[in-house]
């Protein structure tokens, strides 16, 4: 059924584009990541694409850790995406994209956007990625690691909702605000909980010109009426087939409010990257726990080396990391980029008299990119949550994104 809807509403677009080319004959097709075709006065855009993740994982656990997880190793589609994106008169930005990795078709974006809006800049609404935390904004097709380090156990990702959002001082400054109902992948929601959800960037540096130079600092902060349901935080060390090795729940809380610091510095083929996320957690008065505030944490420390000389590309539209373009694609003398890369991640899930867990993990990962489409993963994992045990993950992806 959603198949349909979207073949319908792709037929329905290119229709309104024929007829608006009656007046307006001149087109242009071409492929720039994504098959793109736009009217020559730049009024009407049409561009579709999509992703292909496939992972392998293999998993080893000591004993002490296996007593209290089953973690076979597997392989699985992480991500599988179709997308159709666009300008309708040439202020109406759209997006719909969805993901067929479970075997049926589930929403990740459907939203409408205005641009060019006085003093507002930008609204959006629909379903989308909350603007909350470096990693979180940058797209899968463009992470460090195959996995997004151990704060995005705190990390709001899709809901349905609206945001307001703008640009300044040439994008060197961004500020986004913006209200969301917890709906998740569902594209529904009926209830009392919302989400207030602010974001602030800022670019000190920005030398795209030269020796490749960037400064990006940031904060986020999620206020979470929860009205009295019940609350979960939990995270698997950064394997998405792996156990949910912490886990923390709450029967009834009032709610929660998650403060987030972002730093990133890229010196040439260098880059440093760093999160840190604090939740502060407040049960109702009939919850279980009695304690009125509980506090929970997580960090990550990532750095990165191009061995052949790129350098990870900073984008001031996002206020956050894009596709990599090898100086040299893979194939007529040319081997593509290798990239080195390690990240020391950690959380933290226990606080006074609710222990959710704490765990800590080591990543090592090569990329490999065969060219700005085509890339090429292997991650090592050693994870450790204490009190129980460890466990040794290697995986490997191989990913095209159209």
């Amino acid at each position: 059924m959603r198949m349909k809807i979207l073949y319908f509403f792709i037929l329905f677009f290119l229709s309104g584009l024929f007829a608006y080319g009656q007046d307006t004959p001149k087109w242009i097709i071409h492929y720039h990541h994504g098959l793109e075709l736009k009217s020559s006065d730049d009024r009407f855009k049409l561009k579709m694409g999509g992703r292909i993740q496939f992972d392998i994982m293999g998993i080893y656990q000591n004993p002490s850790l296996s007593e209290a997880f089953e973690a076979p190793s597997g392989a699985e589609f992480r991500r599988l995406r179709w997308y159709t994106s666009g300008t309708l008169y040439g202020n109406i930005k759209f997006k719909l994209q969805f993901d067929f990795s479970r075997g049926d078709a589930g929403v990740k974006d459907a939203y409408i956007e205005v641009e060019k809006i006085p003093w507002i800049g930008h609204f959006r609404a629909g379903h989308f990625k909350q603007p909350f935390g470096l990693e979180m904004q940058t797209s899968s097709k463009y992470v460090l690691f195959m996995e997004r380090g151990l704060t995005n156990a705190f990390t709001p990702e899709r809901d349905l909702g609206f945001m307001i959002y703008n640009k300044h001082f040439n994008k060197r400054f961004t500020w986004y605000a913006g209200f969301f109902y917890p709906s998740g992948s569902i594209g529904k929601y009926l209830g009392d909980q919302y989400r207030l959800t602010f974001r602030i960037t800022g670019l000190p540096v920005y030398k795209p010109e030269g020796r490749y130079t960037v400064l990006h600092l940031g904060v986020a902060y999620e206020d979470q009426f929860q009205n009295n349901e019940e609350f979960k935080l939990y995270e698997r060390p950064e394997a998405h087939l792996a156990p949910k090795y912490v886990n923390l729940k709450i029967d009834r809380l009032t709610r929660a409010n998650v403060f987030g610091g972002e730093f990133s510095f890229v010196s040439g083929r260098f880059a440093l990257q760093s999160e840190f996320m604090l939740a502060e957690v407040r049960p109702s008065l009939s919850s279980s726990p009695q304690t009125k505030v509980y506090n929970y944490s997580a960090y990550y420390g990532s750095f990165s080396w191009f061995i052949t000389g790129e350098h990870r590309n900073y984008s001031p539209s996002k206020s956050a990391y894009d596709r990599i373009i090898p100086k040299k694609n893979l194939g007529k003398g040319g081997t593509g980029a290798w990239e080195l890369a390690l990240r020391f991640s950690h959380i933290d899930l226990s606080d006074k008299d609710l222990n959710g867990g704490t765990m800590t993990d080591f990543t090592f990962g090569i990329n490999w990119y065969l060219n700005p489409a085509t890339r090429f993963m292997f991650n090592y994992i050693y994870s450790d949550v204490m009190n129980t045990g460890h466990a040794d993950i290697a995986m490997v992806r191989f990913q095209v994104a159209f």
